[in-house]
C-alpha cells in the first residue's frame, strides 16, 4: 500500500463527502421541523403551514432543475476534455465526482438554508 500517492481526485472526493455529510445533518433538521409543523392537527388549515408545504415542493423542483443543469455543464466539460485528448484516468474519476457534486449542490444549499430558517426560535 502506497500512502504517498494521492490521486488528483482526492480533493473532489473529500468535497463530495463533506457536502453529503452537511446535507444529511441539514436535511434531518429540516425534516424534523417540518414534521412537527405539518403533523399538528390544529395547524393543518393554517396559512403558514400551507405556504411551507408549497414552498417545500417548489424548492425541490427548482433544486432538481438547477442540479440537472449544473450536472449537464460538468458532463459537457468532461466530454470536451475527452474530445480534445487531454484526459487521463485521474481526470475521468475527478470529472465523474464533479458531475455528482454539481448535481447535489443546489439541493444541499437549499437544505442548509431551510435548516437555518426553520431552526430559528
Amino acid at each position: 500500500m502506497l500512502f504517498w500517492y494521492m490521486p488528483r481526485f482526492t480533493e473532489a472526493a473529500m468535497s463530495a463527502v463533506t457536502l453529503s455529510a452537511a446535507t444529511a445533518v441539514a436535511s434531518a433538521v429540516t425534516i424534523t421541523h417540518r414534521m412537527m409543523l405539518m403533523s399538528d392537527p390544529a395547524t393543518i388549515w393554517d396559512l403558514s403551514t400551507r405556504s411551507e408545504a408549497v414552498q417545500m415542493i417548489a424548492e425541490k423542483v427548482d433544486a432538481a432543475t438547477q442540479g440537472s443543469f449544473d450536472a449537464a455543464m460538468e458532463a459537457s466539460r468532461l466530454a470536451l476534455r475527452s474530445a480534445t485528448g487531454r484526459l487521463s484516468h485521474d481526470d475521468v474519476a475527478h470529472g465523474l465526482l464533479a458531475i455528482g457534486v454539481a448535481a447535489a449542490r443546489p439541493a444541499a444549499r437549499r437544505a442548509r438554508a431551510n435548516a437555518k430558517r426553520l431552526g430559528r426560535p
